[in-house]
């Protein structure tokens, strides 16, 4: 006889694909055999976690076809299985079981539009904080702007690809123009994802402002922050884009570290 644990873990591992004779003589066979009474409840299991899947990598499935995705989906399902019971937070390592999946290797992309749809998602769903505006840095002197560091919004995430994935996100929009295109070469983008109140927003930076931003949620002093994004070019001024930055949103408070 199994335990309540025992048959808790057996019966999960069954649901994502695992043996149904490991069951056998638990399930009541009234009509069906247990193996099919299981089978059921596999392919309802599988369904929704894949159709959870589908609503948060929309574009992603529209980019492969509803065929492609669906039996990547069930592979990735068996493969990885969810660990916590809120479907929306499913999936965070699907961008990175897609870019090393070889029946996707014509599509180098895919990795980075899924990362970037994955950021949409915990943008959307991440705990709501007032963003910090540039009136409340009003009573800092110039002369300790550089000690200023700065907690970042609860939905920051950033993503740099060397695609143009913001541009192939935005022409699988509902609303984009049947015939908009996208080309490759066209180069990298970096990007900040946010959501500082309603709507996430996705917000494009240059390579040193990504890396101002980078420095600056990880807790690095304005100062060093701003040395490591001129340090790629010389000529970039960092504070326009911190400006940028503070009205998008990006941060919810700021320190001074002495």
């Amino acid at each position: 006889m199994l335990s309540l644990a025992e048959l808790q873990s057996t019966m999960r591992d069954v649901s994502l694909g695992g043996d149904a004779e490991r069951l056998a003589g638990v399930i009541v066979e009234d009509g069906f055999s247990h193996a099919e009474r299981l089978n059921i409840h596999r392919n309802n299991t599988t369904i929704l976690l894949c159709e959870a899947l589908s609503a948060t990598f929309s574009v992603v499935n529209k980019l492969v076809g509803d065929e492609f995705f669906e039996a990547v989906t069930r592979l990735f399902v068996r493969a990885q299985p969810p660990r916590s019971p809120c479907l929306f937070e499913y999936g965070a390592t699907f961008p990175t079981y897609l870019a090393t999946l070889p029946a996707a290797a014509d599509l180098p992309y895919l990795g980075d539009v899924a990362r970037l749809e994955w950021l949409w998602n915990e943008a959307f769903h991440a705990p709501e904080a007032t963003p910090l505006t540039s009136a409340d840095l009003a009573d800092v002197k110039p002369e300790a702007y550089g000690d200023l560091t700065f907690g970042p919004h609860p939905s920051l995430g950033l993503l740099g690809s060397p695609y143009p994935i913001k541009e192939i996100w935005d022409i699988n929009q509902c609303n984009a123009a049947p015939d908009a295109t996208v080309n490759l070469d066209e180069g990298g983008q970096a990007l900040a994802v946010l959501r500082p109140k309603t709507n996430v927003e996705i917000l494009e930076l240059s390579p040193c402002g990504f890396v101002l931003a980078g420095r600056l949620r990880d807790g690095a002093r304005l100062e060093e922050a701003f040395s490591a994004a001129q340090s790629i070019d010389p000529a970039f001024d960092p504070a326009s884009t911190l400006a940028v930055l503070i009205s998008a949103g990006a941060f919810k408070s700021y320190n001074l570290k002495s």
